[in-house]
Formats: structure tokens, C-alpha cells, sequence
């Protein structure tokens, strides 16, 4: 259960200011930033707080360069543009330490420990945590430790400890609750109300809905905050986990119930943002129509100094000067355009791949879910009905013309059953999940040849663990869209895949015997495979290289860097 990450504005207001500029000139500039940040106008604020940085730097005056960093370490956490908050991060515990301001670096640790987890690494989220936790229970910073306590409660939810994660939680809420900070509250009791659920599907005991009530208190706690602040997305979340509360106690009338109250809730967001964006655009035609009147205006000025400064200066040395500055003007201006077109194109390719990023952990999380639900609710229904078919079959005589159609239904059940398993563990990729990459690939590789449409091999020299859960995950998943490309296009009766370990990376190759096609395509295709291809190897930091020919297969090679041992 990931969380956006939580900017600490409040220790950025706190000093005098001595850049030059009085305090409440760099109150309004941060407050400012927050705002350009809540509108995803991440770019500007970017540009604010370099500016403050290089004016910080002037003077040398580490305090405030370690707050500008801190800050612009957070923007670039809200785009997931985690390698440039890492960079920032550093620089912001550098200042402060030069600076002595020991608050502030306990801030960048908290953003070093968001970037940690981000990357799937717990431990060291958890010793950052750790440290700004323990620096703010000594300071008695009540809001702060509140937030430190959910990071860390998020990694505890993520390694599946979910004792842990529960008390932490608990301890956060308390916080929260004893500052006044209700919104947060009713988010930290869903969160609770959600460590207890899945705790429950999870429980090594086997325990039938042990931890459900648990569940349905934090639950009913978390709407009724959320319900009276009208906080609209806890309260329709809360609402959703008290109906699979009421789905796994069998309860189907009131889990209906609260299906349909979090879908009110939900329509009305959706019309409430619907009616923002059409404001939104209304205010953006008039200001646009006004900024071209003002232009028209302007112009009619400028033609008619032009003509009176013509009449007035009949000179032809002048009338030269003017059209050479023009001409000067004009060049000046398309150089700026290229120049600032150069950088919108570079932006633009970002925000693509973190787009692309955020749909394809869209995806996985969505696939998880309707995998445990075939798995679980008609995987569940089916069996019961097999029982029943059972109980039916041994009370049907032998004689009894229709016990072969009986007998061809129950088959059919049997069969209906074995695919909803195999939908649920090709969605949730089983294999990989409890033993590892290679493993699933052998998998895959048994399956696409057991149909008898390719021949594929599979050749592997990685050391064990050499790969983190999400590399090998996205790894799969390249594979996969890579054999589904092959089956649907390259008409191949032999594939060779090969996972080789290099000095600092992996090297995935994937060969086929098919027709072939120009590479030069692929470089203007736009396909959603091709795109999340793209996305998924960007994810990873690594680079791939198409080499195929008509009619003379095709060879894909993928290096993504790992940290060898």
C-alpha cells in the first residue's frame, strides 16, 4: 500500500530569512511552489526553487540551500522522478550538516527513506525511518512523528507484517488524533482497517475471518470521520472494505448495501471534478481571449508609432537600421523557439514514461486484484456447486437416461474450474511470486510449447538473488509481451531465450526464426505493446536493441544494470 509522499512544509517557514530578501518574500515563494506542486504544475515549481537555491548560494547561507533542496527533492517524489530526488536528497543533507540545522536533515532522511521503499528496498526505508523517528520522539514533534510512524508502517505492510504495521499505525493515529489532524485520521484508521483484512486472507492459521471484526471497526471508524469532514475518497474506500467484510462473512444483502453508498459517493466526485475541469477550461477561453485582445491592442499601437516615427523620419540610413534590427529580432526569436520547443520535447518524453509507469503499476495492482477475486469468490462458487453436483450424482441410478448429461455437466464444471485457476495464476504470475524469475520462465516455456504452435528454449546463467522481486517482475512481464508479439506477427517455429549476467547487468536476448520486419518501423510505431515495452525497460533504467530483417528473424536485446556482489 503505497502513499503519496508527504511534503514537510512547515520546517521551510520557520528561520529568519537572510538571502536578501525579507521572511515573508520567502514564505510567499514556497507557499507558492506548494501551490504551482497541487496544480501538477511541477515544472514551475521546479524553476521557483532553483532560483531561491541560487540566491541562498550567493550568500552562502546553508540553511536555506538545504530547505530549497528539500523542496525541489519533494517535487520531484511527486512525479516519481526518483533518481533526481536522490541527487537532491544528498545535496540537502550536505548543506544541512555544513549548516548545523539538524531538523533539516532529518527531513531529507524521511525523503531518503520515501525513495528507499519506492525501490523495493525495506531495510534501509526502515533505518532511515528509523533515524528521523528517533529524532522526533526526542523533540517531542508530535505532527512529524505521526508521519514518519505511517512510512514505516507501509514498509511493515509490505513485508507482511502486519502486527507491526498495525501498532504502527495505531501510534500514528493517536498522534494525529491528539493534534487535531482528522483528515489524516480517517485516512491512517482506513489503512489500519486494510492491514486487518488483508491479514485475514493472509493468515497462516487458516483462522475462517479471524481479524474481520478488527477490520470492520477501523473501517466504520475511517467513514465516520471521513463522512463528517467530507473527505469523499476514505469515506467511499472505507465503505468498499466494509462490503468485502460482509462478502467473506456471506452477508451478500449488506455488502450490497455498501457497494452501492461508496458508488454515490464515488459518482459524486467524479461530477464534482468533471464541473472543476469545465471551470477550469471556461477560465482558460476567457483569459486566452483577453491576452489576445490586449495583443490586437497593442499591435493597432505599435503599427501606428511605426508609421507615425516613418512619417516623422524620412531618412533611407534609418529605415536600413530599423529592417536590419528586424531581421536580427526575427533571427534571435527562432533560435529561442527552437531552443525552447528542444525542452518541451524533452519534458513531454518524462512525463510520457512516467505516465506509462504509473499504468503499468496500475495494471499489476489491477491483475492482483481480479486474480484473487476469480480466485476467491468464483473459484469458491464453483466448488460449492461441484459439491452440490457430488451430493446429486450419488442419488442420480445408474439407469437414469439423463445421468450421462449429468455426468458430461459435472465434467464441464470440472473443466470451468481448472481455467478460472489458470486465469488466476497467469494473472497473478504464481510461479514467480513463490519461486522466482527463472523458474517462471520454465513455466512459460512448458506452456507456450505444450501448444504446439513454437518451439521455445530457454538457456539462463544468472546467480540466485541476483535480481530484486521488481526486476524480476518487469522481466517477466517483458518476456511475456515480447512471445505474445512472436505468436501474433513473426509467424516463428523456434524461439531462443537467453538471460546471460554481465559486469553490472543483465542481458536478455530473444530470438526468433520469422519472417522479419524493418526496424526502421518500429522507431515511428505507436502501439500500446511497444509503449509498454518501452515503459517497462525505462522502469528498469536499462537500454534494448532491435536487429531483424524481412524473412530474416528477429534478434531483441534488453541490458537492465544490477549491483553485483
Amino acid at each position: 500500500m503505497k502513499r503519496p509522499c508527504i511534503v514537510l512544509l512547515a520546517i521551510l517557514c520557520v528561520s529568519n530569512f537572510c538571502l536578501g530578501q525579507d521572511n515573508e518574500e520567502w514564505m510567499r515563494q514556497v507557499e507558492q511552489s506548494d501551490k504551482l506542486r497541487g496544480e501538477s504544475k511541477f515544472d514551475s515549481a521546479l524553476f521557483l526553487m532553483e532560483d531561491l537555491f541560487m540566491s541562498a548560494k550567493e550568500v552562502g547561507d546553508y540553511e536555506y540551500m538545504s530547505r530549497a533542496k528539500i523542496e525541489i527533492s519533494s517535487t520531484y517524489l511527486s512525479t516519481k522522478r526518483d533518481s533526481f530526488a536522490l541527487l537532491a536528497i544528498n545535496e540537502a543533507i550536505l548543506y544541512a550538516e555544513k549548516g548545523g540545522v539538524e531538523h533539516l536533515k532529518m527531513t531529507a532522511i524521511y525523503n531518503l527513506g520515501l525513495v528507499m521503499e519506492r525501490k523495493s528496498q525495506f531495510d534501509s526505508a526502515m533505518l532511515y525511518y528509523s533515524q528521523a523517528e528517533k529524532f522526533y520522539r526526542k523533540n517531542l514533534d508530535t505532527l512529524k512523528l505521526g508521519i514518519v510512524l505511517s512510512g514505516m508502517a507501509s514498509v511493515q505492510t509490505e513485508k507482511q507484517r502486519w502486527s507491526n504495521a498495525i501498532e504502527l499505525n495505531q501510534e500514528s493515529a493517536k498522534l494525529y488524533s491528539a493534534i487535531g489532524k482528522y483528515d489524516v485520521l480517517a485516512k491512517r484508521y482506513f489503512v489500519i482497517g486494510e492491514n486487518y483484512l488483508i491479514w485475514d486472507y493472509y493468515d497462516s492459521l487458516d483462522i475462517s475471518n479471524r481479524y474481520l471484526d478488527s477490520a470492520e471497526i477501523y473501517y466504520n471508524k475511517s467513514f465516520k470521520w471521513a463522512d463528517s469532514l467530507s473527505f469523499p475518497t476514505p469515506a467511499f474506500r472505507s465503505l468498499r472494505g466494509l462490503a468485502v467484510i460482509n462478502e467473506r462473512r456471506a452477508d451478500y444483502e449488506t455488502a450490497l448495501g455498501f457497494m452501492y453508498r461508496s458508488n454515490d459517493i464515488t459518482q459524486r466526485l467524479y461530477s464534482r471534478n468533471i464541473e472543476d475541469k469545465l471551470l477550469a477550461v471556461r477560465e482558460q477561453y476567457y483569459t486566452a481571449n483577453l491576452e489576445i485582445k490586449a495583443l490586437r491592442e497593442e499591435r493597432q499601437k505599435n503599427t501606428i508609432l511605426i508609421i507615425g516615427v516613418a512619417i516623422i523620419i524620412v531618412i533611407s540610413i534609418w529605415l536600413y537600421i530599423v529592417d536590419q534590427r528586424r531581421k536580427s529580432v526575427l533571427a534571435i526569436a527562432e533560435k529561442n523557439d527552437q531552443i525552447n520547443k528542444q525542452k518541451i520535447d524533452e519534458l513531454l518524453q518524462e512525463q510520457e514514461i512516467a505516465s506509462l509507469q504509473g499504468v503499468l503499476e496500475g495494471q499489476e495492482t489491477e491483475r492482483k486484484r481480479v486474480a484473487i477475486d476469480l480466485h476467491d469468490r468464483l473459484g469458491g462458487i464453483l466448488s460449492m456447486v461441484k459439491l452440490h453436483f457430488s451430493a446429486v450424482e450419488e442419488k442420480i441410478e445408474k439407469e437414469n437416461p439423463n445421468k450421462e448429461k449429468f455426468l458430461t455437466a459435472s465434467e464441464l464444471l470440472d473443466l470451468a474450474a481448472g481455467e478460472v485457476r489458470n486465469i488466476s495464476h497467469d494473472m497473478m504470475s504464481g510461479v514467480l511470486a513463490k519461486f522466482g524469475l527463472i523458474p517462471a520462465l520454465e513455466d512459460l516455456k512448458t506452456r507456450i510449447s505444450e501448444t504446439g504452435k513454437l518451439d521455445l528454449n530457454l538457456y539462463v546463467n544468472i546467480k540466485d538473488n541476483l535480481l530484486s522481486g521488481e526486476q524480476e517482475l518487469q522481466l517477466y512481464r517483458i518476456v511475456q509481451e515480447l512471445i505474445s508479439n512472436i505468436l501474433k506477427h513473426s509467424q516463428a517455429t523456434e524461439t531462443n531465450i537467453q538471460l546471460n549476467q554481465n559486469e553490472g547487468s543483465v542481458n536478455l536476448i530473444v530470438e526468433d526464426d520469422g519472417v522479419g520486419f524493418d526496424p526502421k518501423r518500429l522507431e515511428n510505431a505507436d502501439g500500446i505493446g511497444l509503449s509498454n515495452l518501452k515503459a517497462r525497460v525505462a522502469k528498469l533504467e536499462g537500454t534494448f536493441h532491435v536487429d531483424s530483417g524481412k524473412g530474416a528473424g528477429t534478434t531483441i536485446s534488453i541490458d537492465i544494470p544490477v549491483e553485483n556482489d
